[in-house]
């Protein structure tokens, strides 16, 4: 390839997806450009929810807050008459789901993307790409001109009409429902008694959620009415809603009315070469449930700093190929239960809605039960087993002579944001060190001498000397947190003289070998601000459900 790469990384798609995988790049030092056919964001919103763990992923690296501000926090969930799933009582800073519309939260990732350096190129069209061992080069096409643009490594994360997907030759399998669901954003006279409300019987389900400003999200989708280009009427909204409901909600100034299609569909590899997919580009499914925008955002940072490594040169050997490894059976698993939650719920069977609804009722009518589910639902469940990870990990990365068994946390699993207490300092929340994206030892040692052996790999990991308890690490030493907010690697407080050289082993098998790695000439260390010290969750709002249970 005759032209030398112009830059790092180009991300095309500056939807959630594309913009938060520009946050992370540009936060490591990576000079990245973002590619965008529209040329200004949506005003539609079709994804509206931003579940726990994706907001504490953002929260990694300050978003968060400001997202938190701006959406509508909901602490529970009615998905049938009589049942609810709880999310108020999780263990996190966001026990709730946050109702933010989708242009929202573009125009925050978009505006911290521009502040560190991100260049955002709207009404560019991608129409061409070549890859070979030294970069890509995309034709790009705007305002009557075209011009080449070339990278070390481009991620297409364009939705699910890619254009780097087609064009690297990725197959995207799958298949696409035969119904013609309705979106709308409307007001409603009388609106339903829940804040999130999922009803289903007699072949369709609809959701309902408030999203701010006197405007409901309205999502209907029936089996018995199939794919139609014909447009969506405020009469036909109002009669699916009256069949649904029982009564008529008196939908009126409609802001948005579309049909959409259902597709169940992922991409055969989600890397080829130097070309990478996220998001919608590599995995769609029913939106039943709302994981889609969460699953998208969740891959960028996944992607970011593993793709980082790799251009900066300090990625250990098969590195970049664990994002695929991790992130796709998390899209195969919500494929799956989202397929089968939506041939579920609009299954003309009354029988099979009768027995759906008894089930599920009867099984959330357990405290224990909620909570899972309020877990799972919200992606605090989630983790990258080793298998997942391609045996990355290797042998003795969850422990240690004598310490293995009984950790609190092991490899692969979620850290939660901890409250640390350091040597020589204030207790600080473990999420607010990780603002920069680096790699975060915590050394519960009394001697401090695992944080020491950080120095050797410079900018790539942030060392913290505990000077305190931590009652969620239990017979935990040490803790190499990866800068997803995932445990790299734990060791139990057994052996400690061995102890050294096994951190050393996580260290280059996670980190590379020793030796400094350049970042952002004058980069700033990351400032711990006050409210980082002692920072209180935002109180979600109770349901009407919730209140008569």
């Amino acid at each position: 390839m005759a032209i030398a790469p112009e830059q790092s990384v180009i991300v095309v798609g500056a939807g959630p997806t594309g913009l938060a995988l520009a946050c992370e790049l540009a936060a490591a030092g990576v000079s990245c450009t973002v590619l965008e056919r529209r040329l200004a964001p949506s005003a539609q919103s079709r994804a509206m929810g931003l579940y726990s763990r994706t907001m504490e992923v953002l929260d990694l690296r300050g978003h968060a807050d400001t997202l938190a501000a701006l959406g509508r926090p909901v602490g529970r969930m009615v998905p049938v008459r009589g049942a609810r799933i709880d999310f108020a009582g999780l263990d996190t800073r966001f026990p709730y789901l946050n109702v933010i519309p989708q242009n929202r939260t573009e125009e925050v990732l978009q505006r911290r993307a521009l502040d560190l350096g991100v260049t955002v190129e709207r009404g560019a069209e991608v129409f061409g790409l070549a890859q070979d061992g030294s970069g890509v080069t995309l034709q790009v096409r705007a305002g009557g001109g075209e011009w080449e643009e070339s990278a070390d490594f481009v991620v297409g994360c364009d939705g699910a009409h890619s254009a780097v997907r087609e064009l690297a030759g990725i197959a995207f399998r799958g298949r696409t429902y035969p119904i013609a669901p309705i979106l709308a954003d409307v007001r409603l006279r009388q609106p339903p008694p829940d804040d999130i409300l999922i009803m289903s019987g007699g072949g369709g389900v609809m959701v309902s959620v408030p999203y701010g400003e006197g405007l409901y999200r309205i999502a209907v989708a029936r089996r018995d009415r199939p794919w139609t280009r014909e447009p969506v009427t405020l009469d036909e909204l109002r009669e699916t809603l009256t069949d649904a409901l029982g009564f008529d909600p008196g939908p009126h100034e409609p802001e948005w009315l579309a049909r959409f299609k259902i597709h169940q569909r992922i991409a055969d590899q989600y890397r080829t070469g130097r070309v990478l997919l996220a998001g919608d580009a590599a995995h769609l499914h029913s939106p039943l449930g709302g994981q889609g925008l969460n699953l998208g955002i969740q891959d960028a940072v996944n992607l970011g700093w593993k793709l980082g490594a790799e251009v900066q040169g300090w990625a250990p050997a098969g590195l970049l190929d664990t994002y695929e490894a991790e992130r796709r059976p998390q899209a195969e698993r919500i494929l799956r239960a989202t397929d089968r939650a939506t041939w579920l719920a609009t299954s003309p069977s009354a029988t099979v809605t009768a027995v759906r609804r008894m089930v599920m009722a009867k099984a959330l009518s357990s405290r224990r039960v909620r909570r899972v589910a309020g877990e799972a639902i919200s992606g605090l469940r989630n983790g990258y087993t080793e298998r997942a990870a391609g045996g990355f990990r290797g042998a003795g990365t969850a422990g240690g002579p004598g310490g293995r068994k009984g950790l609190a946390v092991r490899a692969g699993q979620r850290v939660p944001d901890l409250t640390v207490p350091q040597v020589g300092g204030a207790a600080v929340r473990l999420y607010a060190l990780m603002r920069d994206g680096r790699f975060v030892l915590l050394d519960l040692g009394e001697d401090g001498g695992c944080a020491a052996l950080t120095e050797a790999w410079g900018s790539r990991v942030s060392p913290v000397r505990v000077g305190g308890a931590v009652p969620e690490l239990p017979g935990v030493g040490v803790v190499l947190v990866r800068p997803d907010g995932y445990a790299a690697w734990v060791d139990g407080v057994g052996d400690p003289e061995g102890r050294r050289a096994r951190v050393r082993g996580a260290l280059r098998r996670w980190c590379g070998e020793e030796g400094p790695v350049a970042r952002v000439p004058g980069e700033a260390p990351v400032v711990v601000e006050e409210e980082d010290v002692a920072a209180a969750p935002a109180e979600p709002e109770p349901t009407a459900a919730a209140e008569q249970a």
